[in-house]
């Protein structure tokens, strides 16, 4: 995501708007957190646990974020929904290194 959201912000600086590359690779990132997710509650099922609760939020938030700014920016400019998408993306990555340190 931390690539995505980068990539993303220099088309936008660069003047770009939401192409289908950079669309398809938010969208290859959404899924990658459905998965680390999907994992993760894999390893809860198993008897895992993480050290602090806050890890479920961070989780939860970064599977939800992505899709709640799709619903708000589908009818927008491109070039805005560019940047919203790039923030959400680099707003995700630090949720996942947040979340692994408060992992074990």
């Amino acid at each position: 995501m931390f690539i995505a959201g980068f990539w993303g912000l220099l088309s936008y600086i660069r003047g770009g708007t939401l192409s289908g590359s950079l669309a398809g690779t938010f969208l290859i990132g959404q899924g990658l957190v459905v998965v680390q997710v999907l994992a993760g509650l894999g390893l809860v099922i198993l008897g895992g646990r993480p050290v602090t609760s806050v890890h479920y939020l961070y989780g939860v938030t970064a599977v939800l974020v992505l899709p709640f700014v799709w619903s708000y920016v589908r009818e927008r400019d491109q070039r805005q929904g560019l940047l919203f998408y790039s923030l959400i993306a680099l707003f995700v990555a630090g949720l996942a290194v947040r979340g692994m340190t408060t992992g074990r």
